[in-house]
């Protein structure tokens, strides 16, 4: 097993906060790769290749000489049964000998500890990565199937997606480790779950067998998200799929429903089955959404349609009531009517006539949907 040099750094660091004298970490064929004395980094050492063979302490004195060795002790450290490296403190016999067990022991917990951080970050980014690759229609089966097996993940499986992102638009996630330890404390207990969190997102696949009520889970991992950043996170569920290969769908029903969400501003956790309104516009590619919103305001202005939009929506909010409307815009009756008018006679569709309505109202909405996904 090699050291990471940035590893042997950290730990020579640690030791020479403890005793007061000069510490070399070798790695297995007795070369330095981290020392209090930088000089001597990538040097070789007789002392440290006895002590890797013959698994003991090896002292050097004046009667004990070896190539490229000074006086002291050279310590091996073990993991698994087996030595990984040599520990050498420099100085004179009598004075380091009896740190020698002291820090072995040191050194095999730092090595332990790093090792353990270094194997729990593999496992995160290759579940980052296995989720990636699951969010994709067409994706490389036989590196899902590696990054599966490696994980220990069945992915013959039901699972339903789940995707939170803070409410605003183009928010990223500020402080990932924070939020990656919010959801481990959330899913560490599962057995068939897994989640990644990206700059942009959290995406979960939630085992239909570990989560009964994806509702109630998701808004746990809410309300702690909320106390730590002091932000809101919305979630889109997406509907259950039996295996890998369906996943994708899932996740895309989800990332729509927290999409629409966000559009919408409520901050809550909704499944894609409960939408109404949002499933329908959602669904409609931007091509054919820009289409459409185009050919409802051909020849108006941005100025224009906005101004038509705010008549719209007051007439909407009272349910086509003229002198409720009126009065929420500060208008008299016959002004509002005559802004009716307007929207008729520029659009060619009357918001007083109910199928016209249904054009209008989806294309303002559509309109504010393709602002909204490309902020």
């Amino acid at each position: 097993m090699d050291i990471d040099p940035q590893i042997a750094e950290t730990i020579v660091s640690n030791i020479k906060g403890v005793i007061r004298h000069e510490i070399n970490l070798f790695d297995t064929s007795g070369t330095i790769i981290a020392s209090t004395d930088k000089s001597r980094v990538g040097t070789s050492h007789d002392g440290a290749r006895l002590a890797v063979e013959a698994k003991r302490t090896v002292s050097i004195d004046d009667e004990h000489q070896f190539e490229g060795a000074r006086n002291g002790i050279n310590v091996p450290v073990l993991f698994n049964g087996s030595v990984v490296a040599v520990i050498g403190i420099t100085g004179r016999r009598e004075e380091v000998e009896p740190f020698g067990n002291v820090i072995k022991k040191m050194t095999e917990i730092l090595i332990r500890e790093n090792l353990e951080q270094i194997t729990r970050f593999d496992q995160r980014m290759m579940t980052a990565n296995l989720i990636n690759m699951l969010t994709l229609r067409q994706y490389d089966a036989g590196f899902v199937n590696y990054l599966a097996s490696a994980l220990n993940i069945d992915l013959d499986r039901r699972r339903r997606a789940a995707v939170g992102r803070f409410v605003g638009t183009g928010v990223a996630i500020p402080a990932t480790d924070g939020l990656h330890a919010i959801l481990q404390t959330h899913c560490g207990g599962l057995d068939h779950s897994m989640f990644s969190v990206t700059a942009r997102e959290v995406c979960l696949f939630l085992d239909d067998a570990d989560v009964t009520d994806p509702a109630a889970f998701l808004g746990g991992i809410q309300t702690d998200i909320s106390k730590t950043f002091h932000r809101q996170m919305s979630f889109g569920v997406g509907r259950a799929a039996d295996q890998a290969d369906a996943y994708w769908r899932s996740y895309g029903e989800a990332c729509r429903t927290v999409d629409w969400l966000l559009f919408s501003q409520q901050k809550g956790v909704s499944s894609y089955d409960d939408l109404d309104y949002g499933m329908f516009i959602s669904s409609i590619p931007a091509d054919d959404a820009e289409r459409f919103v185009a050919h409802v305001f051909e020849g108006l202005d941005d100025h224009e349609i906005d101004d038509f939009h705010t008549t719209f929506d007051a007439y909407t909010r009272h349910n086509g009531s003229i002198i409720h409307a009126a009065e929420d815009l500060f208008l008299h009756k016959n002004t509002l009517q005559n802004r009716l008018n307007k929207i008729a006679r520029e659009t060619g569709y009357n918001p007083r006539v109910l199928k016209d309505y249904s054009v209008l109202d989806a294309a303002f909405k559509l309109r504010d949907y393709l602002a909204f996904r490309a902020a």
